[in-house]
């Protein structure tokens, strides 16, 4: 199950007492400036929940599957999440994931 951002919004328009098109600008609003902190290379720490980082990658060397040719994989950057103690305590981190029964053919 995933929490997209319809639901977020109505989430938001819940907690807050706010009307859907109120909820759905300060959802935007918190987005947007995620998104211009990141792209700014700067931290994300939100207390209780975690924190957000922009992380250097290194270059390499990978193979193409098909050919198994050496491709030079480029630097870049990557975000990374860490969750905070409050979220890490909690036993849905700690649980495994449910995994599904294989389905039976005939």
């Amino acid at each position: 199950m995933s929490l997209i951002k319809a639901d977020l919004i109505d989430q938001v328009a819940l907690a807050a007492d706010l009307t859907r098109v109120r909820a759905e600008m300060a959802t935007e609003a918190v987005i947007e400036s995620f998104k211009d902190a990141l792209l700014s290379s700067q931290r994300i720490e939100i207390r209780g929940f975690g924190v957000f980082i922009i992380r250097p990658r290194k270059r390499g060397i990978g193979r193409n599957p098909r050919t198994g040719q050496e491709v030079p994989i480029p630097p870049g950057r990557s975000i990374r999440f860490k969750p905070g103690k409050e979220i890490e305590s909690t036993e849905i981190l700690a649980a495994p994931a449910p995994v599904e029964a294989p389905k039976a053919t005939e």
